[in-house]
């Protein structure tokens, strides 16, 4: 497992004191009392969150045991134990709910980009799928690390990450191939060589400025796949006449149900829908006398 970053425990111990910071009503009644309680999957799913359930439970006094097998990344059957949970009754139920929630959310994420990075191996072996910044905000870093447990690469943590001229900074500019063009080269008179620069396209001749300008990752967005294909042939063609070796990805609107179509034009397809359309892997905690 990758330990937790301290941004990751904040937000973990954050929602811990958002459900429980008043104190429990309920859990209270068990003052003292020594438990012991198990977590079982009900979908079959790629874990992700392992690593916040065992923070979340160990911030309030419990200890976590994963069963054998059970690691990040790892394929769980639905009905499967992938935990055992022992200490204070009260500490227990009070971490249920919000242990719970973060695993399925985390594990749905991975869930999917294993799906998605499945397609796009079989479609076009070597093409990586990649998340985008559309994810729950605070949550976010939560929502990288489950994409990386589900083998797809996370793209951008932040946005100092990767220098990134989008449709709204090229539109700021003037817009066209001359936005592209001016774009990259206020990035690179900033920065100099030490940083990559993404371009974000929509058309060949943008892209063939972007080529011109020095981008290192060209991202074709919002065509269809026929277009895509077009554009992605032309531009590297270019690239490639001109000494220059760039980075291809697509983006805009792809799903699982298209997301094969794309594959062969592109190093990178990323997809917002990972994060943002992933839906939860459910689990449930039951009190157990054994242990």
């Amino acid at each position: 497992m990758i330990p937790l970053t301290d941004e990751e425990k904040m937000l973990l111990d954050m929602a811990l004191r958002q459900d429980s910071g008043k104190g429990d009503l309920t859990s209270c009644v068990f003052d003292g009392e020594i438990g012991c309680a198990i977590i079982i999957s009900e979908d079959d799913c790629v874990l992700s969150g392992l690593e916040a359930l065992d923070h979340i439970f160990g911030q309030e006094g419990a200890e976590v045991q994963f069963s054998e097998g059970v690691f990040p990344g790892s394929i769980c059957g639905k009905g499967a134990v992938i935990a055992t949970v022992k200490g204070p009754m009260e500490a227990l139920l009070r971490a249920e709910r919000v242990a719970l929630n973060v695993l399925s959310r985390m594990s749905g994420i991975a869930t999917m980009s294993r799906k998605a990075s499945d397609i796009a191996e079989k479609a076009s072996p070597g093409t990586r799928v990649a998340g985008t910044r559309k994810t729950t905000p605070l949550f976010g870093v939560l929502e990288k690390r489950a994409l990386m447990d589900g083998g797809a690469l996370p793209h951008r943590s932040d946005l100092h990450s990767l220098a990134m001229l989008k449709d709204n900074h090229l539109a700021a500019l003037g817009g066209g191939p001359d936005a592209v063009i001016e774009g990259v080269r206020l990035l690179r008179e900033r920065y100099g060589p030490y940083i990559k620069i993404e371009v974000e396209v929509e058309d060949i001749p943008s892209g063939i400025a972007a080529v011109d300008a020095g981008a290192d990752i060209i991202m074709l967005d919002n065509l269809s796949p026929e277009e895509a294909m077009n554009a992605s042939w032309k531009i590297r063609g270019y690239a490639s006449e001109n000494g220059r070796s760039i980075v291809m990805e697509i983006s805009g609107g792809i799903t699982l149900e298209n997301l094969g179509l794309y594959a062969g034009h592109a190093d990178v397809i990323s997809m917002g829908s990972l994060t943002y359309a992933a839906s939860i892997a459910s689990f449930k905690m039951e009190y157990t006398s054994e242990g």
